[in-house]
């Protein structure tokens, strides 16, 4: 399960650390702490246009820039003089380098250690590698591009300070990797299923097991969120409980359900002028009612929660309308979408899906 740790995760994720700093005096050269800053400072100017224009938020090569200029602030303010600082600045102004010319070839490969660093964790560095070979790897592509740069500070931590402070980055970088999975893993559920090739025919002796097919969509289920949740909040409505308790029922009692994938979905509205928040909320508000289905007794091992934002709306409504006739508009894109995904005996004449 994603630990509890994830909605702190989440909010790391949603947007880059500021990069407002005073000048600290006690630092040995001013001089070159204001070019320091001055540098983090215009490589996330330059990130953030690519962030909130062309790019968006889900590419792989974006978010490992922004991931490794959280990184270089971080350690610049503590102070850091291992070489960690200088090495994340250089890593990420070649990927921003390579974005920004559109390079076709950018490389997907990470260091696992900086200077400054050691090698941490390599049983994540292997998990990562396989899923890199997902078909829908892109699904959680940004998840696993923070991951990457996480685990690389793993090793800074436990290089400089030991492996008390590097185990609360590796359990970041292994939540991370565990949410990117479960998003790709959604995904590959909503996918079709592409036909295997032609093999010659094999004949074999009956058996007397059942037969039991792929999995297929058993029925899909749109919430809308504001019967669930008050605007902008991920809390679940008492009003709403009720209708909750009767999924959990539901859900019970499909005796061939093998997933309950649920994708919370937001509109573009955001009152504090950080869209990319809305991917945070999204995401609150799936776990909310995983949480819920589970205390009503739905296996916690069947439910898959994720967050789409404001990526994927079913309406489009003009801007130039005042706020609350947008609110009204863009109502139907404000929902969570709950799939039931299931197998059912090859010959069974039953039809599950609605």
């Amino acid at each position: 399960m994603i630990r509890n740790s994830l909605v702190l995760l989440f909010a790391i994720m949603a947007g880059s650390l500021s990069v407002a700093l005073a000048a600290d005096e006690s630092h040995a050269d001013p001089k070159q702490q204001n070019e320091t800053v001055q540098q983090i400072e215009s490589l996330q100017r330059r990130s953030d246009k690519l962030y909130f224009g062309r790019l968006g938020s889900n590419n792989y090569h974006l978010s490992k820039a922004r991931t490794w200029l959280d990184l270089a602030l971080t350690e610049y303010r503590n102070k850091d003089t291992s070489g960690i600082v200088t090495a994340s600045i250089v890593q990420a102004e070649t990927l921003l380098d390579a974005l920004e010319n559109d390079q076709a070839d950018i490389t997907m490969d990470t260091p696992m250690k900086l200077p400054g660093s050691e090698t941490a964790r390599i049983d994540l560095w292997e998990k990562i590698a396989i899923l890199k070979k997902r078909a829908n790897f892109s699904c959680g592509q940004r998840l696993i591009a923070q991951a990457e740069v996480y685990l690389v500070w793993t090793g800074h931590e436990r290089s400089v300070s030991g492996p008390g402070k590097a185990e609360s980055y590796s359990t970041i970088a292994e939540d991370m990797i565990y949410a990117g999975q479960v998003t790709i893993d959604i995904c590959d559920a909503a996918s079709p299923k592409a036909a295997s090739p032609a093999s010659p025919e094999v004949i074999t002796p009956p058996v007397a097991l059942e037969v039991v097919a792929p999995q297929v969509t058993l029925e899909k289920i749109t919430l809308s969120s504001d019967a669930l949740f008050s605007f902008g909040k991920a809390t679940v409505k008492p009003s709403a409980l009720g209708q909750l308790d009767q999924l959990a029922d539901k859900f019970k009692g499909i005796a061939r359900l093998e997933q309950v994938i649920l994708v919370g979905h937001t509109d573009r509205l955001r009152s504090d002028g950080h869209p990319e928040r809305n991917q945070l909320l999204s995401e609150q508000r799936a776990e909310s009612i995983k949480q819920y289905l589970i205390s009503k007794g739905v296996a916690a091992d069947k439910i898959l929660a994720s967050g789409a934002g404001s990526s994927q709306p079913v309406k489009e409504c003009s801007t130039k309308p005042g706020k609350q006739i947008q609110i009204d508009c863009l109502q139907p894109n404000r929902r969570v979408e709950i799939i039931l995904r299931g197998g059912k005996a090859v010959g069974e004449n039953k039809e599950l899906v609605r």
